[in-house]
């Protein structure tokens, strides 16, 4: 298993334990009014919390290793190259429309690109990253790599998109904080304040990882 697939997992386990804490608080209240469900109906809102925990917290935590966290270190760590974009990657993706709330094909490009590695040989892969406006064909790009990433580190992006990506971030770890204390004895206040700290922390250390990016380039 990969580090990011231990990460995920972990995630994923602590998600499903918060979401017990806040089964076992719902469950509690129900049976002191009287009100105690049958099976499925526990079962399936375990699940459903479960669901949402894991969901709030992937936004939280995956977005921001793969977006902030992975691209500062591999910045620091790797050696940094000049690459020259020489196609595309094409992949498909699904895009919601929500005004009908249906979902539609979304074509997206990753640029590859060629350079020169440390012992003089061509190297060609995929860019980690795009965006709507991705490099055009022989433009020059500041990459980071190592062999063995199967994609290149962009070094030159969208930091508008980041710093918005920082944000929302920030804003999903509030609600995510917000919803796993709910299985605390903590008063409303108490909850707000520790949920509040949480986002703008993560708003912090995610813009202390564009910034060094930045800086690195």
């Amino acid at each position: 298993m990969t580090f990011f697939g231990g990460f995920v997992a972990v995630i994923v386990l602590f998600s499903i334990f918060l979401g017990y804490g806040i089964f076992s608080k719902i469950s509690g209240k129900k049976q002191d009014s009287g009100k105690t469900g049958g099976f499925l109906e526990k079962a399936f809102l375990l699940f459903f919390v479960s669901l949402i925990m894991v969901s709030m917290n992937a936004l939280t935590f995956i977005l921001s290793y793969s977006f902030f966290w992975e691209k500062a270190y591999r910045t620091f760590d790797e050696p940094q190259y000049t690459a020259t974009v020489i196609g595309y990657k094409k992949e498909i993706t699904k895009g919601k429309n929500f005004s009908n709330s249906s979902y539609s094909d979304r074509v997206i490009f990753f640029p590859r690109v060629e350079y020169t590695g440390a012992n003089g040989e061509k190297i060609v892969k995929t860019l980690d990253i795009t965006s709507n406006d991705p490099p055009a064909l022989g433009e020059k790009v500041k990459i980071t790599d190592a062999g063995n990433q199967d994609s290149t580190n962009a070094v030159e992006l969208d930091w508008i998109m980041l710093a918005a990506g920082g944000v929302f971030t920030g804003v999903a770890a509030f609600f995510a904080t917000l919803l796993a204390t709910y299985g605390t004895s903590s008063v409303m206040k108490k909850r707000l304040r520790w949920s509040l700290r949480a986002g703008l922390v993560l708003i912090l250390i995610n813009v202390l990882c564009i910034v060094f990016i930045y800086l690195k380039q």
